[in-house]
């Protein structure tokens, strides 16, 4: 383990200027630093104040620095895992030529802020509570180069979708995950965290000592009938759903993934979704 205090002393003595070339090369080869935010790093080369090799010791990733970024401690480690505490930008540029922020780093941090944030790891009534990022998108690179393979990305308004291929899939992976219209992300949403103890739809009108139904369909929601059972109701209701949802895709045909509009023809609405 690397001594902090041999490695506050040794970056002390850095402020001063060594007077030859063979003197800093002496004072930095082989030495150990500790960066601001990014762990311990060894030099392991030394061709001048502005080409020093370095490695960090805990993941292994080398590049080359200058010497006035070892003194501050703002050598940087692309890879460690800064967003999140799990994804690793790695080398890759996150903005595009006019400077803004690339589309895809948008949707990597967004889905890393979903499954990885604060808020969804304390509430065990967050939706995403349970779910994770599988090793192949924890590397920003990987996630873009797949993006940039898929149908839909970078559309207005669409947005990453990980459980309409698999059903009540918990993983965001190539494999799972595809992009499609708001619209048809949001008429998936599971609602058995919120909807109480009856079934999904289903609702009990005291006044009349019934059980309703409704769906809302085109932002407007729409009345199933009254029922002696909730069973009934969401037999209702189940019809009605799975029949708008087909709607709904065919749609969407033309534009989205042909394996999205097959699950979506195929899909089945759950009493316990």
């Amino acid at each position: 383990m690397v001594n902090t205090l041999t490695l506050i002393n040794l970056q002390k003595e850095l402020v001063v200027k060594p007077k030859n070339h063979t003197e800093a090369k002496e004072k930095y080869l082989g030495k150990t630093f500790q960066s601001n935010n990014h762990g311990c790093f060894k030099v392991v080369g030394y061709t001048s104040s502005t080409k020093v090799d370095v490695v960090f010791l805990e993941t292994g990733f080398k590049t080359t620095t200058h010497v006035s970024l070892i003194i501050r401690g703002e050598v940087k480690d692309c890879f460690k895992p800064t967003v999140q505490g799990f994804g690793i930008i790695g080398c890759e540029n996150i903005r595009d030529e006019d400077g803004g922020i690339l589309e895809a780093y948008r949707k990597w941090e967004s889905m890393l802020d979903r499954v990885h944030g604060r808020s969804c790891k304390q509430d065990v009534a967050n939706p995403y509570y349970d779910t994770s990022v599988s090793e192949d998108f924890r590397w920003f690179g990987d996630f873009k180069n797949w993006c940039e393979k898929q149908v839909g990305f970078g559309n207005e308004n669409w947005a990453l979708d990980k459980d309409i291929l698999f059903k009540g899939n918990k993983v965001y992976s190539p494999e799972t995950c595809c992009f499609v219209p708001v619209e048809l992300n949001s008429l998936l949403v599971n609602n058995r965290a919120t909807r109480g103890e009856f079934p999904v739809g289903v609702y009990y009108d005291v006044s009349r000592s019934k059980f309703q139904s409704h769906i809302r369909m085109h932002g407007k929601r729409k009345h199933l009938g009254r029922f002696v059972t909730p069973e009934e109701a969401f037999r209702a209701y189940k019809q009605a759903k799975e029949a708008y949802i087909k709607e709904v895709a065919e749609l969407y045909k033309d534009q989205i993934d042909v394996r999205v509009y097959e699950a979506l023809m195929k899909y089945e609405v759950d009493i316990n979704d």
